[in-house]
């Protein structure tokens, strides 16, 4: 089995994502929305991504049984992981107790180590939960965190957002994030920047 404890750290993105990786990163982003018929600018669910790449999403609380365990896991940080069997099929396990918007971050981010191909060393410790056992890729974590954002909210669709004035808080609700998030590709996508320029 593998284990993946996802990272949700929006500080600014180090300089390690290969060269191009960034429009990539968009043109997913707007693939996967024109694969479910979404405009470009519409919110894309990681409910509805996760089983159009036919990808199981689980409650961690359906892993664990005791009290203590679950008031564990809701009083947690901790976020999602990818785990996959001996069958070979890949599936994520995430925290139900952190907010609607953390939740589509998290399996976002989690799809986004899935669809970039990502492989992590096999560990033969038991599987815990909420901890889990943690790969960690320097690299990996990087371009998940790119994708992951980057499906969640599009320089398009923030651009439409702000043209249709929209603020932090609207953009937050229209895309189902939250405003950490919205802040954060706002400044990383240069939404923000290039909308300056048309005002």
């Amino acid at each position: 089995m593998i284990w993946l404890i996802q990272q949700n750290d929006l500080s600014v993105a180090k300089d390690i994502l290969k060269r191009g990786f960034k429009a990539e990163a968009e043109r997913t982003s707007i693939r996967y929305r024109k694969e479910l018929d979404l405009e470009g600018h519409a919110p894309l669910c990681a409910f509805k991504l996760a089983e159009h790449l036919k990808i199981g999403v689980f409650k961690a609380n359906e892993w664990v049984n005791s009290a203590k365990d679950i008031q564990l896991l809701n009083g947690s940080d901790w976020s999602a992981l990818t785990m996959k069997g001996k069958s070979g099929s890949t599936i994520i396990i995430h925290n139900p107790y952190n907010s609607p918007a953390r939740q589509q971050a998290d399996i976002m981010h989690e799809l986004s180590h899935i669809i970039c191909g990502h492989s992590f060393e096999n560990h033969d410790t038991g599987f815990q939960l909420p901890m889990g056992m943690r790969s960690f890729n320097e690299l990996f974590e990087e371009e998940a965190k790119c994708l992951g954002a980057t499906l969640q909210l599009t320089k398009d669709g923030l651009l439409w957002g702000l043209r249709n004035d929209m603020n932090v808080a609207k953009l937050a609700e229209h895309f189902n994030a939250s405003t950490e998030m919205v802040n954060y590709r706002l400044r990383m996508s240069g939404a923000a920047k290039q909308y300056s320029y048309y005002k």
